[in-house]
This record gives C-alpha cells, structure tokens and sequence, in this order.
C-alpha cells in the first residue's frame, strides 16, 4: 500500500440501510460565504440531522473531520477542487483525504471525462478501496454513465451533474426522468440529487425508485432561499407602487 495511504478503519456497518427511503442533506457554503467553514457547516450538519435527515453531504476533508468528531450519522464527503471539468473529488489523493477525515462515502465525479491525475475512474476507485473500506458514490449526469460507474465498482450513483455537463439534459427543476430512467436498470442504489426544491420533489423521485433523496440549496443556502422571496415580495411592491400613480 502507497505510504500516503490511511490506515483502513472499520466500514461502518449498514450505511446503504440507514439511508434508504430517507432524506440527505448537502450542507456547503461557497468559498467567500459567511457560512463557510467547519463551524458553521457543523452547526449546520446537526441542525438537519435533528430535523430528520438520515445523512449528510459534505464538502472538504475539514468539514468532513469536523462533523465526524460532533455525530456518528452517516457522511459522504467530497472536496471539489477547481469548478470546471472534473471538479468533485478529481483526483485519488483527494479522495483519500476525504476517506482520512471520516467520510463514510467519498463522492467523486463519476463522469469519463479525463481526470487530472490521469487515472480512469475504475482505477480511481479500485484504489482507493485498497486504501480505506469506504463505500464509492459516483456523480453521473447521464443513464451512459450511471452503468459505466455501476461497472467501475461504484457503491452507489447519483443524478448530481444531471444538467452540469455539456452534454446533459438542462433544466430548472430536477431531471426526475434521468431518475426514472437510471433507477430502472442499475443495480446498485440511486441517489437523486440537483435542483430538488420542495418536498414533491423529493418524494416523487422516491417514487420513481431511488434509494435516497439529497436536497442542498432548497435548505442549507440561505442566499438563494432569500432571494427567492425577495424577488416575489419585490415584484408585489412594484406591483402595488405603479397602482398607487395615477
């Protein structure tokens, strides 16, 4: 084993059960937020967490470290480093310090675009199950390569780039079709993820066969909830002001 590798700690027993059926929660500020950071994100994890959310998303090894040492539910962690490209855990010394902090599940771009350690991702993943016993979530944005991360050895696949690559079906709201369509042949779990923002949301993608539900923004970024009401209750301001002038 490569001497950068961690020590393998125990797998966690039953993380794939303690998630199915149940909502996960991304809990990320973006760099330059006033919520970014371990401490806020902490906060953050434990808030959701005592609201119902079976798990949570976490971005960087320090936020992952430091929910780990606050609550044993389960994490998957990722590092995005860059945004262009292949940027949610790119390369396999990433992942490993993901794995290191305390993740239970490293997500990681799972699309066949070139990575910048020059590894595929079967090779990604292949070691670093020799590495940690981490279980491997792979972010797809097509049913292509949802089988194709199903066949490198992914645990578990998610929707999560389902409209963030150039080739993929854009949209505003989920791509709940991509759901239907990737749960209907993988045979390991589906996780739907990106752009779900209400609670029909998330229960039709359960509906449409997957395992689990990852909800981000529509709960953790007070910026864009904000905003959503600012814009309705400004329209109505503006709105009622052009009536008041006659």
């Amino acid at each position: 084993m490569p001497e950068q590798f961690p020590a393998a700690a125990p797998q966690p027993a039953g993380i794939l059960d303690r998630l199915r059926g149940h909502l996960i929660v991304s809990c990320q500020a973006y760099p330059g937020e006033p919520l970014r950071g371990p401490v806020h994100m902490s906060a953050m994890a434990l808030s959701v967490l005592a609201g119902g959310a079976a798990a949570v998303r976490l971005e960087g090894p320090d936020d992952v470290r430091a929910v780990r040492a606050a609550t044993d539910a389960p994490i998957i962690g990722l590092w995005k480093i860059g945004d262009t490209g292949v940027y949610i855990t790119p390369t396999l010394s990433a992942a490993v310090e993901v794995a290191r902090a305390g993740a239970d599940i490293v997500a990681l771009d799972g699309t066949a675009r070139p990575r910048p350690d020059g590894l595929t991702l079967a090779e990604t993943i292949r070691r670093l199950k020799e590495a940690s016993p981490v279980l491997v979530l792979a972010d797809v944005s097509t049913v292509e390569e949802g089988l194709a991360a199903e066949a490198a050895g992914a645990d578990l696949v998610s929707t999560t780039l389902a409209g963030y690559t150039p080739y993929s079906r854009p949209g505003p709201g989920p791509d709940l079709a991509l759901v239907a369509d990737l749960a209907a042949v993988l045979t390991v779990p589906l996780l739907a993820e990106g752009r779900i923002a209400t609670p029909d949301d998330a229960a039709t993608a359960l509906e449409l066969g997957a395992a689990a539900v990852v909800v981000g923004s529509a709960i953790t970024h007070p910026q864009s909830i904000t905003a959503r009401f600012a814009r309705r209750t400004s329209a109505v301001a503006a709105t009622t002001e052009e009536g008041t002038r006659v």
